[in-house]
């Protein structure tokens, strides 16, 4: 008796490990400049609609990820497929969790005529939440070095 006991507690008390959740991102995020680090000037010649260039609209579901910028909305699956996208070269990019925070790995290729040839970069978005506020932190290897940066949104 006291086996089966000890039994169905350890099978209760790792229940929870099993079934691990993660942190709703869902919500419009406008960023903090205040909190962030200096934001490069939106790439184009001026906007043609879409959200306000510091804003960024996150919907999730336990299988995908949706992130809207601008208008641009690009959707990411945590089950590994590849979201591919054109915006100034060619970007490849799959997400996961990473215990409670959202990875986006991407590479992209960009064909420079000056060098003659495609350009690789690769970098990562790293999505969290602490204290109400969605934190992303990026980092980009580029043949120019490796840069990295901090945006804070606030809700709303």
């Amino acid at each position: 008796m006291r086996f089966c006991t000890a039994a169905v507690l350890t099978l209760l008390v790792s229940l929870p490990l099993a079934a691990q959740t993660h942190p709703d991102l869902s919500g419009t995020w406008t960023i903090d400049a205040a909190k962030s680090d200096p934001q490069a000037a939106p790439a184009g010649r001026g906007r043609t609609g879409g959200l306000p260039p510091n804003q960024l609209v996150i919907r999730q579901t336990p299988t995908e990820l949706v992130l809207t910028r601008g208008t641009q909305t690009l959707t990411f699956q945590f089950d590994g497929t590849e979201t591919f996208w054109f915006q100034q070269g060619e970007t490849r990019a799959t997400a996961a969790w990473d215990g409670d925070k959202a990875v986006i790995s991407w590479r992209k290729e960009v064909f420079t005529p000056a060098v003659g040839d495609y350009v690789k970069t690769t970098g990562k978005d790293v999505y969290s939440l602490s204290g109400g506020e969605l934190v992303q932190e990026s980092t980009t290897v580029s043949p120019k070095g490796t840069t990295s940066s901090k945006t804070v949104y606030t809700k709303g």
